[in-house]
């Protein structure tokens, strides 16, 4: 699925083949074959053999680690350069539920791809932000460690987080926490930007179903749902790593977007890590 997200995105981007200097793939789950460099995968089928690729594991964050990171790498070449940024994932039984493995949540499969390069394109990268905060890493880890991989026991997340709380008290202050490090990065890239809520057209934010999208929008960020990627988010599921990518090409895809608009692009991932950017789009009829 990375492969043919990838394949669609290079040939909407016009970059030319040579300029890639960089693959990061991210995925939340199981990549088909244990202990096997999946970027490397992704890279042969897309971009070449010589081109470095990278697996970035940061969970529902990753791509929107990887579109940070790749930026800064680009920003310092002088000639022409891009990067790929894929991810991809299929949740399936017995190893995963993706109705009741997590409470809430509907997990969804899907591959996405974002083209990045330091030449004009459809939109411009104005600013990223990422704030964390590691002490809350145990919250999804549960309580005790194993030798192998559980693969007869169907994931049960929740029953992590009823275990962090059994442990930590209260699931209320991590809840706290991690507000805090969201709003930070949102109003972080808001500001490095030079804009507020009031200039942006459009937020996409993590499909973490209602109760996390009303909380996030509602209490977190004080915006409107219709402001929002929810309606693609509450027809597709969670992509893992790829919500933020598959938001916004779905916001292209319906003409929502008019040039001068900036987006707004929300991640978070267990651990906890948050990523934020602004993109303002400079050219309606490139994608």
């Amino acid at each position: 699925m990375a492969v043919r997200a990838a394949e669609a995105a290079i040939k909407e981007s016009a970059v030319d083949p040579g300029d890639f200097s960089l693959v990061v793939h991210s995925s939340l789950w199981f990549q088909g074959v244990d202990m096997w460099p999946t970027a490397s995968y992704v890279a042969r089928f897309t971009v070449g053999d010589q081109v470095p690729a990278i697996d970035l594991l940061q969970q529902c964050n990753g791509a929107m680690a990887a579109l940070e990171l790749a930026a800064g790498q680009l920003s310092t070449r002088t000639q022409p350069a891009a990067a790929l940024l894929t991810t991809a994932d299929r949740f399936n039984l017995p190893a995963i539920d993706r109705w009741r493995s997590e409470s809430g949540i509907v997990y969804g499969d899907g591959g996405t791809a974002l083209v990045l390069s330091n030449r004009p394109s459809f939109g411009r990268l104005v600013s990223t932000a990422t704030v964390v905060d590691n002490s809350l890493e145990q919250v999804l880890r549960g309580g005790d460690f194993y030798d192998t991989p559980r693969g007869a026991d169907t994931l049960r997340l929740t029953d992590r987080i009823a275990s962090y709380m059994g442990g930590n008290g209260a699931i209320r202050e991590a809840a706290m926490r991690l507000a805090q490090a969201a709003r930070s990065a949102v109003d972080q890239a808001l500001a490095d930007a030079g804009t507020d809520f009031a200039g942006v057209r459009k937020v996409v934010i993590p499909a973490g179903g209602r109760a996390k999208m009303e909380w996030q929008v509602n209490q977190l960020l004080g915006i409107e749902e219709d402001m929002t990627s929810w309606e693609f988010g509450r027809q597709n599921g969670h992509l893992g790593a790829g919500d933020q990518f598959a938001g916004l090409d779905d916001l292209l895809s319906r003409d929502e977007l008019a040039v001068g608009d900036k987006v707004l692009l929300i991640g978070g991932g267990a651990g906890f890590s948050c990523t934020c950017a602004v993109i303002e789009i400079v050219d309606q009829h490139r994608r």
